[in-house]
């Protein structure tokens, strides 16, 4: 499965979405604060889009050589 798995990156909307089959989303639901996975009609996942990545990316960095300071 992971040579078939897209990942595209919406800079103006700041989502990060990734692919993991072809089909049409039947259904969805937020797994997490920002983290919505999507659903086909046989309810297998076939994507997941991340709401705010820079903003996450740049938080978790930040903490990461915040921690190697010390």
């Amino acid at each position: 499965m992971g040579e078939n798995i897209k990942v595209w990156f919406d800079e103006d909307a700041d989502i990060l979405y990734l692919s993991l089959k072809k089909g049409a989303a039947i259904d969805s639901e937020e797994v997490s604060d920002n983290v919505r996975v999507e659903y086909d009609a046989h309810n297998q996942i076939i994507g997941i889009e991340i709401y705010h990545i820079s903003k996450m990316v740049a938080k978790n960095l930040a903490k990461e050589l915040k921690e190697s300071l010390k």
